[in-house]
């Protein structure tokens, strides 16, 4: 997989590695450009501690001024650290960061949870993750 925007920008599988990186492209894949920068995974990659290392970089840069980043970042943390993920759960919590942020780091924090939730389950499945609902 890749992310194409950044540690903001989403998480894409390597099967969409042609599409186009621009903006329309990537917001119908729910991404964003964000900075640019493409970062490849490789299938060795432990895709927990991808998106736990990609959420604790947002909860250290948040200002801590609006709660739903402060609060949620730290939140996520502690639910993707769990043996089994409930998708309910955290995209509840993923919806909140993104309408309730002030800034755009906040906005873009979940955005590599939602990815692996969205196109990355049966990797997650052979990584040991247990993901419900």
């Amino acid at each position: 997989g890749y992310l194409p925007g950044g540690a903001s920008g989403g998480l894409l599988p390597a099967s969409k590695a042609d599409i186009p990186l621009d903006f329309d492209t990537l917001q119908a894949e729910g991404c964003f450009i964000g900075s640019a920068a493409v970062i490849v995974l490789s299938d060795q990659d432990d895709l927990r501690a991808v998106a736990s290392n990609l959420l604790a970089f947002f909860a250290d840069e948040s200002c801590g001024q609006c709660t739903p980043c402060r609060v949620g970042t730290e939140k996520m943390l502690t639910l993707l650290a769990r043996d089994a993920w409930h998708v309910d759960e955290l995209e509840r919590l993923s919806q909140v960061m993104i309408d309730a942020s002030i800034c755009g780091l906040g906005q873009a924090a979940p955005n590599p949870v939602r990815g692996l939730l969205k196109d990355f389950r049966n990797e997650l499945a052979r990584q040991h993750v247990i993901v419900k609902g």
